[in-house]
């Protein structure tokens, strides 16, 4: 099985574009911080998010949000000018705020997909 899940900090807003199939298509990342002053390492993930929960990152995620996202690793290699290249992003399953440091009231009861039986 394929899963990550990271948490960390939203390093620029989502942005939202339409695919030429009609998807909606969010990409974003996300900043992962372990350690503290001169031992701090820093790991970024790019995130992408498709359909309608696209549309929600982009009301409900900012830079600077702290997210905690579930999805499985994409790796696609391509050529560009020549040279080989790896892109590695994280393809969203779900993407939640975190409540960590936090609160918020934008969660509602109306909010939970009808086939969630919470």
């Amino acid at each position: 099985m394929n899963t990550i899940t990271v948490i960390g900090n939203v390093g620029r807003d989502p942005e939202l574009r339409i695919a030429p199939s009609g998807m909606q298509v969010v990409k974003f990342s996300v900043a992962d911080t372990i350690g503290k002053d001169d031992d701090k390492k820093t790991t970024w993930h790019d995130i992408v998010v498709f359909g309608d929960q696209a549309e929600n990152v982009v009301e409900s995620v900012k830079k600077g949000s702290r997210v905690i996202v579930i999805g499985r690793i994409s790796k696609d290699t391509y050529e560009k000018d020549g040279e080989k290249r790896t892109k590695v992003e994280v393809v969203a399953q779900d993407v939640a705020v975190s409540l960590r440091w936090g609160t918020t009231a934008s969660v509602s009861r109306e909010q939970v997909a009808p086939e969630d039986p919470f």
